[in-house]
């Protein structure tokens, strides 16, 4: 027997348990921690593999740093958590979110402060974009879990750990609102200003803090998304008042410039190694920004002017009245975006996939489709793909999103979830992929007598072919839905018109209807 038959007759693969952590899905004494997996943790020969240089050294610096806390982190934790500060950080994790973001935005347009709409939407959404973008180009862990347990509501787990997200927005929201009220500081006083910025300060600390205290986000994590947010709240200061003066002008260049400039934002961003869903974040939130603006210039263009009584005209008739109307507007508002988010996206699921055939047919070339998404050629018919939760509301559907495992409390503490002693499995000659419930690409390692690594070779093979190789676990595949390349198109448009309504159109609307009610 050849040496080549018995080295591949001795190779086994390692195929580690899924990539998971200690989750706790409540704040209560007695919740359960499950076990749950996250992206970014991958032996780091894999992301050396797939990422370009540069973007693996700087995932392998901060990679470094996170296991140079990991033991602080946990011993800090089994010192500070309480009963009472589980509640508080839990809950203020939500006012870090996109939810809550896109929750109050469209009420500033809706009231009548569309300039102030406008630089919180583009103060914020910049955040939320960036930090996706910076997400999905390092590919970092969380903090690694064990020793760390998380807590955590929502499945903002899912994504990679640098930068934190919710570190961005509270402290850009922070900025931006103490700034808002720094210009009526004559009006309300100092006293009631330095109040103001008090409780402002408290809430950015409670929810940049927190992401540490509930074990989602390390040292880094939060210091890099508080500079991100930092850094979008002083480019929209610098800027924020050409960028009005030049969407006031109604020119075309705004169309003609920001249109091109957010379907390029879409097409070049980073692809991640893991299946993450920061780039859905990064497309609805431009798509938003998109929209903003060209229903600005259309308003300028058009002479479509959103009706200044919206900010206090409601209350002419009566404090009854006013309330009245401010409840319908909130009611109809988010109404009319729900229905054009349904209407808008099962027509657009539609119409796309026979468009994007015909196009590939007709030229006789592949469409560019991301890692992670069917081809439109690759499926028949339109994507049966279900209405995830809007953006604009808190997703607490968290048994969704856990597995039915305990994780042993006999287990020592290691470096990440996938450190436990591996399961092996031998394999022939012809290196056969073996199916782990890891839901990431295949994490080989190899060992034969005479130390040569075939393994890696044939993953270098595998990655050269397909890019990746993805193993997915039945269970993840029973309950996350195929992605398919028309989704990208469709949430550009979905979300788009979503921004035009909700900064536009339906402040508009409320106008006309109220002066046709009320004569005013």
């Amino acid at each position: 027997m050849g040496p080549n038959r018995a080295a591949s007759r001795d190779l086994h693969l390692k195929v580690p348990p899924p990539e998971t952590a200690l989750f706790q899905h409540s704040p209560s004494p007695g919740a359960r921690v499950k076990t749950e997996w996250e992206p970014g943790c991958q032996p780091d020969e894999v992301y050396d593999r797939v990422l370009p240089p540069w973007r693996s050294r700087l995932r392998r610096y901060l990679v470094d740093r996170l296991r140079k806390e990991k033991d602080w982190m946990a011993g800090w934790q089994g010192r500070v958590r309480t009963k009472e500060r589980d509640r508080y950080f839990y809950w203020t994790a939500v006012f870090g979110t996109h939810t809550f973001f896109m929750t109050f935005l469209p009420m500033f347009f809706f009231f009548g402060y569309p300039y102030k709409g406008r630089g919180m939407l583009h103060v914020v959404g910049l955040g939320i974009y960036i930090s996706s973008f910076a997400k999905d180009l390092v590919c970092t862990p969380r903090p690694y879990s064990p020793p760390v347990v998380r807590l955590s509501m929502s499945t903002h787990h899912h994504e990679y750990g640098f930068p934190s997200s919710h570190s961005t927005n509270s402290v850009s929201i922070a900025l931006f609102l103490g700034e808002w009220l720094f210009e009526y500081r004559e009006k309300i006083g100092v006293p009631i200003l330095l109040a103001a910025w008090a409780v402002l300060i408290v809430y950015a600390a409670s929810v940049v803090g927190g992401r540490l205290y509930t074990g989602m986000h390390s040292v880094a994590d939060i210091v890099g998304g508080s500079i991100m947010g930092v850094g979008c709240w002083g480019l929209w200061l610098l800027v924020g008042t050409h960028v009005e003066a030049w969407v006031a002008t109604g020119s075309y260049s705004v169309p003609l410039i920001t249109v091109p400039v957010a379907l390029s934002l879409v097409h070049y961003h980073p692809e991640p190694v893991d299946d993450c869903p920061c780039f859905e974040d990064a497309i609805a939130i431009l798509a938003v920004i998109l929209g903003g603006f060209v229903g600005h210039w259309a308003d300028v263009r058009l002479g479509m002017s959103v009706p200044p009584n919206l900010r206090r005209g409601i209350w002419d008739e009566g404090a009854a009245m006013g309330t009245l109307i401010t409840c319908l507007r909130i009611v109809i508002g988010i109404g009319i975006i729900f229905a054009w988010r349904l209407l808008a996206k099962a027509t657009l699921l539609r119409v796309l996939p026979p468009i994007f055939r015909f196009t590939a047919k007709l030229f006789d070339f592949d469409l560019p489709t991301r890692r992670f998404y069917k081809a439109a050629t690759a499926y028949p018919g339109v994507p049966d793909t279900p209405i995830r939760a809007i953006p604009s509301f808190i997703d607490l559907a968290t048994e969704n999103t856990s597995s039915d495992n305990t994780p042993d409390g006999s287990s020592s503490p290691s470096e990440s979830a996938h450190s436990h002693s591996p399961h092996m499995l031998s394999v022939n000659g012809s290196h056969d992929v073996v199916r782990s419930r890891s839901p990431s690409p295949l994490r080989m390692r190899t060992r034969t007598g005479n130390g040569v690594e075939p393994g890696v070779r044939q993953l270098d093979k595998q990655m050269e072919m397909n890019k990746s190789v993805v193993v997915q676990s039945k269970r993840r595949r029973e309950k996350d839905p195929a992605k398919y390349d028309a989704e990208v198109l469709t949430k550009v448009g979905v979300y788009s018109g979503i921004g035009l309504l909700a900064t536009t159109m339906v402040p508009i609307l409320f106008g006309l209807i109220e002066k046709a009610l009320f004569g005013r």
